[in-house]
């Protein structure tokens, strides 16, 4: 199945061997890594505009919160037509809950192909270029739980430690950040709403769990798009409401 991304694969790998080729004479090793990065900072560009209007719907639902809390009062005792109402609220103002998870859901493919890149020892066929470059001596194809399988060495220990502590770190922010807008909105008043509110708080989390099954350069990919997120997300609201995550 994953076949079916060799094509795309084979587009981005060029991109990364371009980036990687230009980088070496200062990043060295680090090179490919640094290809990565490069890649995260082209897509999320591409992307910005979506991380806008996830910015402006924020607002959007900031200002939507007295009328909130009027109907969470008035329904209180109806959850299903309060949730009703709240629908109807959000969509006669051209806005969703859900309206900041198109930035999410468009990297969704860009990861995959990533995911392949560096998981496949072959593409269409042929070698991949890209299967064997390392990070300081890691393999970018290895993950942590394949290299605990092996026996991890003293580089790859500290390799993978770094990349995952990272991603913790950027983590906490990202969940920072969503306890910080949910103190801006409707307090939770339905079992289901108590359970998403807890779930943003988590699932930033997630990525560390994913970090440690998938390639390193994927797992790289995680901490960069993660950390652009989380820094956009402060930057377009440090003044404002923030947006739901992206």
């Amino acid at each position: 199945m994953l076949s079916l991304l060799d094509t795309p694969a084979l587009a981005v790998s060029d991109l990364v061997l371009a980036l990687s080729s230009a980088a070496e004479p200062v990043a060295g090793d680090a090179a490919t890594g640094v290809a990565v990065l490069l890649v995260v900072v082209l897509i999320r560009s591409l992307l910005l505009p979506l991380s806008l209007r996830a910015a402006r719907a924020g607002r959007a639902r900031l200002a939507l919160r007295p009328a909130e809390l009027r109907l969470r009062e008035r329904f209180r005792r109806d959850p299903v037509r309060l949730q009703r109402e709240l629908t109807a609220l959000h969509r006669s103002h051209g806005t969703s809950p859900f309206a900041g998870l198109g930035a999410s859901l468009a990297q969704v493919p860009f990861f995959m192909v990533l995911y392949r890149l560096f998981s496949a020892p072959t593409l269409h066929g042929g070698a991949n270029a890209l299967f064997t470059h390392t990070l300081f001596g890691v393999p970018l194809s290895d993950s942590w739980v394949a290299a605990l399988g092996a026996g991890v060495l003293p580089v790859e220990l500290a390799v993978f430690a770094s990349v995952l502590v990272l991603l913790v770190v950027v983590a906490w922010f990202s969940s920072r950040l969503a306890q910080r807008q949910a103190s801006l909105t409707a307090p939770p008043s339905t079992e289901v709403e108590v359970m998403t509110a807890r779930m943003m708080r988590v699932l930033p989390y997630g990525t560390v769990v994913v970090a440690a099954f998938v390639p390193l350069a994927a797992a790289l990919y995680l901490l960069f798009s993660g950390a652009w997120t989380a820094t956009e997300r402060w930057l377009l609201n440090r003044n404002g409401p923030l947006p739901a995550a992206t």
